[in-house]
Parts: C-alpha cells; structure tokens; sequence
C-alpha cells in the first residue's frame, strides 16, 4: 500500500512536470506567432502610409 502511495506521487510529480513543460511550449508557440502576425500587419500598414506620403508629396510637387 505504502508503494502505491510513493508511486502515484512521483506519477503526480512527473505529469505535472511535463503539463508545465508543454504549456510553457504552447505559449511560446503563440507568442512567435503573435509576434509574426503582429510584425506582417505594421509592415504592411507601414507600406500604405509611405505610399500614400509619396503620393500627395508627388501630387505637391506636380501642383507646384
């Protein structure tokens, strides 16, 4: 009975051990995912606004 106790604690220890680990694993996943995703839309946005700048910097410049 003693070495059903001991056991089932270090089954305890060792699940607990490896859900941290995966959970750990999981959040960076998400967060270099995020991070991609975040750096993709301020590019892209990035993009627009230099175009629209060197649009109406053209259109000024035709004016003049």
């Amino acid at each position: 009975m003693e070495n059903a106790r001991v056991l089932e604690e270090r089954l305890r220890k060792i699940i607990g051990e490896i859900s941290g680990r995966t959970g750990n694993e999981i959040k960076k996943h998400l967060l270099d995912d995020f991070g991609a995703c975040l750096r993709t839309t301020i590019e892209t946005h990035t993009r627009r606004e230099t175009e629209k700048f060197l649009s109406i910097l053209k259109k000024t410049i035709d004016t003049l």
